[in-house]
């Protein structure tokens, strides 16, 4: 479902002063760990599930939050905090999507030979049968 530019700047406002209050004071935070998933998870910053890769960050009092990148993107891009090493976290998502899709196909062609190998294992013949 898409915003309006009203429920945008509303959404904004509340993830800014949701972050604000994370920050407590500091202007900075820093990525811990990312995480990509194949389903959505939530978002502690916009409180929805709405992203399948997470960033956990961290404030200098050490309080971590799960935040979707696209979320701590904004933040970023409208001056609400600073995010330490934050591009070489979004290459490392990059690199962890790549690896779950490989994943995913290795998954798929792992199942496809395995249905083949029971196809194989249990063929059932006719037999051929004649009346008298």
């Amino acid at each position: 479902m898409a915003l309006d530019a009203l429920e945008k700047e509303q959404l904004r406002k509340k993830m800014a002063w949701k972050m604000g209050s994370f920050l407590k004071g500091g202007t900075s935070v820093s990525c811990v760990s990312g995480h990509v998933y194949e389903e959505p998870k939530f978002c502690d910053l916009c409180q929805s599930v709405h992203t399948e890769d997470i960033l956990v960050v961290k404030n200098r009092a050490g309080k971590k939050m799960s935040v979707a990148s696209n979320c701590l993107k904004e933040m970023v891009r409208f001056k609400v905090t600073d995010a330490e090493d934050l591009p070489r976290w979004l290459d490392k998502l990059r690199d962890l999507r790549n690896e779950l899709e490989i994943r995913k196909v290795e998954k798929a062609r792992e199942r496809e030979e395995e249905r083949k190998k029971l196809e194989k294992k249990f063929i059932v013949r006719k037999r051929n049968t004649e009346t008298a």
